[in-house]
């Protein structure tokens, strides 16, 4: 016999719980797309004001720097043109030459200072004060660059340090065409303690940098100062091979640099006028910082409502499945004799049109079977109500013992039953139906002494014969069967 519950209707439960997991994951959906797109803006809009302070921050370096070389440049051009128009004196102690270089010094506040190279390499100072011809600097770039024609003229050296001062320092030279004693070389040495000042204040916080390179990827000063950078050239890099060589200015994200390991955010443009670049970089992990925290804290305020979420769900989808048991359980007593515990009359009518229309559209048998028991009201008013419904209780098990899996038993009222008998012609169901009443005779119910009997009556379904006439006919057998004596069982042949 099949059970009662999945022969239930069922409502569309389903939609409920699918639209419950739609509304909770198009939430979470939302909400962490929403996340990812804040995060990934706001990185974006730091990334890009950052890179615009660094252009600007850029702009204002490249003026100071040409400002800074074109001073030096002049103060050569300027001391050049005294000691051409003063061929026979001695630059070094004229004072006229020694007031002018303290000029061009005041005028620079300190970041320059003229020297001067004799044709053999040794260095003089201005005003000569005994210092002079004690250091040879004829192996220095800006002094070879003047005794070769391809690089005479305004030369831009490489960073050294000073064997005099111990200080690194960018030599500017110019030749000394004519004049100047054996004055063979002028140059201009800027101090780069003296200008790292300004960058450093400049420089953004903590891990920026503010640096000058040459032309051939050299590089000249970096703020802050240090000492293992200055002079070192990165022109193999790939900073240099893809941005600084290939476009005069621009920004780009730089890989961990190989002097500190840290990525950053370059900024740079080439000085016009001089073979040099400047550059101002702020560290991405600094840029970032903000963002990182406030994109945790988003996340974990995100991670929370999710829960929230996702509890709020459990709870939905925990109230549908109680409301889901009650409608079943509802539907089931709605359905379920009280008394007994199979299937009312109710339920008898749903079995009966399903397994009819089956029956006609596979040109299956069916056979019902109306089955009363005998005498029950004289049970009910020798032994009383209370011992009546124990009998009935026990009839009803004893017949659905009896049944097949896919047969059907119900209370149809009162005394009477109805079984249904799947695929069953009228001549198998005979003796499914003898074994039923045989077995029903076998009860032992202490309360009463007499054995209990049921009569029944058994009709087949009609080709194209609808539930009401079935059940008659099965009725109508059943009554002959009481009329002829009881406790037997009569088919509806004939009837």
């Amino acid at each position: 016999m099949r059970s009662l519950k999945a022969l239930l209707p069922k409502p569309e439960w389903a939609s409920y719980y699918e639209l419950v997991y739609w509304l909770v994951g198009l939430f979470l959906v939302s909400l962490w797309c929403f996340v990812g797109f804040w995060s990934w803006w706001e990185r974006s809009s730091v990334l890009a004001a950052t890179t615009l302070e660094l252009e600007q921050l850029t702009a204002a370096v490249q003026v100071q720097t040409k400002g800074l070389f074109k001073q030096a440049e002049t103060s050569l051009v300027a001391a050049s043109h005294w000691i051409a128009n003063h061929p026979n004196e001695d630059p070094a102690k004229t004072a006229e030459f020694i007031d002018l270089v303290d000029q061009l010094r005041k005028t620079s506040e300190g970041l320059l200072d003229l020297r001067m190279v004799t044709h053999t390499g040794l260095l003089r100072y201005i005003p000569d004060q005994g210092q002079t011809r004690q250091t040879n600097v004829s192996d220095r770039d800006y002094f070879q660059a003047q005794m070769v024609p391809a690089t005479r003229g305004l030369f831009i050296a490489n960073p050294v340090l000073s064997r005099v001062t111990n200080k690194w320092g960018i030599p500017i030279s110019v030749p000394v065409e004519k004049g100047g004693a054996d004055t063979a070389v002028l140059f201009v040495a800027i101090e780069l303690e003296r200008i790292a000042a300004t960058f450093e204040s400049e420089r953004p916080k903590p891990n920026g940098t503010i640096a000058i390179l040459k032309a051939d990827g050299t590089i000249m000063f970096r703020s802050p100062m240090e000492g293992k950078v200055v002079g070192n050239s990165i022109a193999k890099s790939d900073s240099w091979v893809q941005h600084l060589s290939v476009f005069p200015k621009g920004s780009y994200l730089s890989p961990e640099s190989p002097f500190d390991g840290v990525a950053r955010i370059v900024s740079y443009s080439r000085v016009p006028g001089y073979p040099l670049q400047v550059s101002a970089t702020q560290s991405k992990d600094d840029v970032l910082t903000a963002w990182r925290l406030h994109t945790l804290i988003l996340s974990v305020v995100a991670l929370v409502v999710s829960l929230f979420c996702l509890l709020l769900g459990k709870a939905l989808i925990s109230a549908l499945n109680s409301e889901e048991d009650a409608h079943s359980e509802l539907e089931r007593l709605m359905l379920t004799d009280s008394l007994t515990g199979i299937g009312n009359r109710r339920m008898l009518t749903r079995w009966l049109e399903e397994e009819i229309l089956r029956a006609h559209r596979y040109d299956r048998a069916l056979t019902v079977v109306f089955i009363d028991l005998d005498h029950f009201k004289g049970i009910n008013d020798t032994y009383g109500h209370s011992v009546g419904d124990e009998v009935l209780v026990d009839v009803a098990e004893c017949i659905r013992s009896q049944l097949r899996q896919s047969d059907h038993v119900g209370r149809y009222g009162g005394e009477e039953f109805v079984v249904l008998l799947v695929e069953t012609t009228l001549a198998e169901a005979l003796p499914l139906v003898e074994r039923m009443r045989s077995a029903v005779g076998g009860l032992k119910i202490p309360k009463i002494g007499e054995p209990i009997t049921v009569s029944a009556g058994i009709a087949q379904l009609q080709a194209g014969e609808a539930a009401g006439s079935l059940l008659q006919r099965s009725d109508k057998a059943l009554y002959l069967a009481k009329a002829s004596g009881r406790n037997k069982t009569c088919t509806a042949d004939g009837l």
